[in-house]
């Protein structure tokens, strides 16, 4: 029996029903997602809920007395769950869901996500704006925390900020010398390794460099074709170099240089129903080996994944007397490419060959300022992101009604957008327990894109068939955002907010069709929340009820073998979020996070590719693509001394998601039923901290679940994105210094 073996026995077992025991003799007691970070010990081993002071709303603020939906995820919590990608985080954070495919890393948050090229989850890293959530996947390296804000943030954030906004807050420099090396290994091969060092150049300066390698081994997509890989291998490595100069008293400069990169059969693609008899134009589908099963699909090509990310950005703090200023500029460049088999066949029957380049510029002023009774923030924001992509489907069989092997070739010769912006919000104490906040953000967006679709035959050469599509688009948009806060503190640790906010996303261009440009997203969307500290700090109790309303919502879709976005009219979102922390004494403690979610559609109707017999059909009041009704996260936590020295802990998580559709049309085949994903962590620690142990099951059960669903009637059926499998493993790491 091999070592992970062992593991796997002594965590997993043949008990399957001791994980839902445990989960629900926890439920029995009450608790929620840990809003708070982790816990902490004082000198008189009393536990409380820790304090985490947070920069989502451009100031320091407590993350209690931030009037808004926000979940704050420790560097300690982090680590102790497991986190290591967004993958992951979303069992931890209320109302979140993540998935994607081809490439695309799809943020939703409350039923509210990514569609096309413009991601609807603002994503920042050290407040440098990410205009594709995919290089977040890349970048989540030696974090010091992660903020999740839930609801539109229009004021603040403003660049399609939607849905919410995720800021990943990386660890800066120290004064003192310190570092860590870390290893790791788990089932099908997969390895990881983490080195990080920070400390002291001079007397102002200080540096830190952190770099980390993963190297996935054999892959968890079952590849039937012989000789081909299996999918959801491939490598990924992460540089981060910061350095932190102290100018003076109160003007301090930062640099960052970041790099990521990832190579190897990464992108999975697996058929989830088998349609081919609606399949159109391609006869050769009809014969081809395919399999529906879970984690199994054939891939004729050998699919690769080829993606590097560069950020360089240059902070700039001043502290005055009467305001603080803060200058971010950023450049970033992103060239991403991947070959992955479209029709999932053992047949060359659609390969796509996808290319895509990009570089952005970013600056951001902000000043903030403030007395006993008054705090302000004013900035502004300037963005440029321009690229181009070639995205090419490969026929080489006679396709199409053409009798030779041929290509579409989607070619987006460039893209170009622009966006400025200019805000401000203040923050008004007109009593001692009483305080209105009132933001306004004016934001212009120009975009400037020119595409084409070409049919070609691959005689010896490619021999151009037909243009399909040949424009030339210039667009420009601007709108004006206002956010009201009132704000009261019921004690000294409570408070209730009420909120009104209006949200923008500007319009675009549908992406593989001769179509006028979309039209910008606008939602008003307004909650009721409730923060409070109870039992002496050893429990915090959030609420929030919230509602939005959304005006020419974008919704993304298959058309063809290629996908669009359009303007869905209206859509609504309506539910309650219940988070609760706590601790029972120097050994347990538990958290618990629910929403209940009711995200639909408006007036609307569309034809589905699986259903052309009905013709239009009415889409109204369906529910809206990743928006359960119901999830739930909860965690219970041991700590004790470990009899050989040290300290254990011991953790249970546990994640539940109702059905979840993935498509306009309320169908269950375009759906994920309900699911259950459990994570067991058991770590050690040594006395003085120097040394980490940490044993993992990853989804201990099992389960089988789908995170997004790509319906592509054209190729013959539905491609699905499956959650990982249950992965077993340890981590070791060796902390020095601090």
């Amino acid at each position: 029996m091999s070592y992970l073996a062992k593991i796997r026995k002594v965590i997993y077992g043949t008990q399957h029903h001791y994980f839902f025991s445990v989960i629900a003799t926890s439920l029995s007691v009450g608790w929620v997602v840990p809003a708070m970070g982790a816990d902490k010990q004082d000198s008189t081993n009393e536990r409380y809920i820790e304090e985490v002071v947070v920069t989502a709303q451009k100031r320091e603020q407590s993350v209690q007395d931030v009037a808004a939906s926000l979940t704050a995820v420790s560097a300690d919590e982090l680590e102790a769950k497991g986190i290591k990608d967004l993958t992951d985080l979303q069992f931890a954070v209320p109302g979140m869901h993540f998935g994607g495919s081809l490439g695309d890393q799809d943020i939703s948050i409350r039923g509210i996500g990514a569609y096309n090229r413009q991601p609807g989850v603002a994503v920042s890293i050290d407040g440098v704006y990410q205009a594709r959530t995919t290089t977040a996947q890349l970048y989540q390296l030696d974090l010091a925390r992660i903020e999740v804000l839930r609801g539109p943030q229009g004021t603040l954030y403003g660049k399609n900020s939607n849905g919410g906004a995720v800021n990943f807050v990386t660890a800066d420099p120290t004064r003192e010398a310190e570092g860590k090396l870390g290893f790791g290994y788990s089932d099908y091969n997969e390895y990881a390794l983490e080195a990080v060092y920070s400390g002291p150049i001079s007397d102002r300066v200080s540096f830190r460099v952190a770099l980390d390698h993963t190297d996935r081994g054999d892959g968890w997509i079952k590849n039937n074709v012989p000789g081909q890989e299996d999918l959801m291998q491939g490598r990924m490595t992460n540089l981060r170099l910061k350095l932190q100069a102290d100018m003076t008293d109160n003007l301090s400069v930062g640099l960052m240089y970041a790099k990521g990169a990832l190579d190897g059969p990464l992108e999975q693609y697996v058929l989830y129903t088998d349609n081919r008899a609606l399949a159109t134009g391609v006869p050769q589908i009809l014969t081809a080996n395919v399999t529906t099963k879970p984690l199994e699909t054939f891939s004729d090509t050998e699919t690769d994944t080829d993606r590097e990310y560069d950020l360089f950005s240059v902070t700039v703090n001043w502290d005055g007397e009467w305001a603080s200023l803060k200058s971010i500029t950023a450049y970033q460049e992103f060239d991403d490419s991947f070959v992955t088999d479209r029709d999932a066949s053992d047949l060359p029957i659609f390969d796509v060959d996808d290319d895509t380049k990009s570089e952005t510029f970013s600056q951001e002023f902000n000043l903030v300022g403030g007395s006993d009774t008054i705090n302000w923030v004013a900035g502004v924001y300037y963005m440029k992101d321009e690229g181009g992509r070639r995205n090419i489907f490969n026929n080489a069989l006679p396709v199409q009604g053409l009798p030779l092997p041929s290509t579409f070739d989607f070619n987006q010769t460039k893209y170009e957008t622009t966006s400025v912006a200019t805000f401000f919000d203040l923050t008004w104490g007109f009593s001692d327990r009483a305080r209105v906040s009132v933001g306004l953000r004016h934001t212009k967006d120009e975009i400037s894109e020119a595409h084409n679709i070409d049919f070609s035959v691959l005689t010896p050469t490619p021999v151009l068939a037909l243009q399909i599509c040949d424009q030339a688009i210039d667009e420009e948009w601007d709108a004006t955002t206002v956010r009201v806060v009132g704000q009261y503190d019921l004690s000294e640790s409570s408070n209730l907010y009420l909120s009104y906010s209006e949200g923008y996303k500007a319009g675009g261009v549908a992406q593989y069709e001769c179509t006028p440009a979309y039209n910008p997203e606008e939602v008003n969307a307004y909650e009721l929340g409730y923060k409070g500290t109870l039992g002496d700090g050893r429990t915090s109790l959030n609420a929030a009820f919230f509602a939005y309303d959304y005006q020419d919502f974008q919704i993304s879709q298959v058309q063809g073998i290629g996908s669009v976005t359009r303007n869905a009219g209206d859509a609504e979102v309506k539910g309650a979020e219940f988070e609760l922390s706590t601790v029972f004494n120097e050994n347990w403690s538990a958290s618990m996070g629910v929403t209940f979610l009711k995200a639909t559609y408006g007036t609307f109707s569309n034809v589905d590719a699986f259903a052309l017999a009905l013709g239009n059909q009415d889409a109204t009041g369906n529910p809206l693509s990743k928006s359960p009704k119901r999830s739930v996260n909860a965690g219970v936590v041991y700590n004790t001394a470990a009899p050989w020295g040290g300290n254990l802990n011991l953790r249970l998580d546990a994640a539940y998601r109702s059905r979840t559709y993935f498509r306009e049309f309320e169908v269950k085949d375009d759906s994920q039923p309900a699911y259950t994903v459990v994570n067991i962590n058991a770590g050690w620690q040594s006395e003085n901290g120097d040394w980490e142990a940490r044993l993992f099951a990853k989804n201990a059960t099992d389960e089988e679940y789908i995170t997004n669903i790509l319906a592509a009637a054209s190729v013959g059926g539905r491609y699905a994105t499956w959650g990982a499998p249950r992965i077993i493993g340890f981590q070791l790491t060796r902390r020095f210094g601090g």
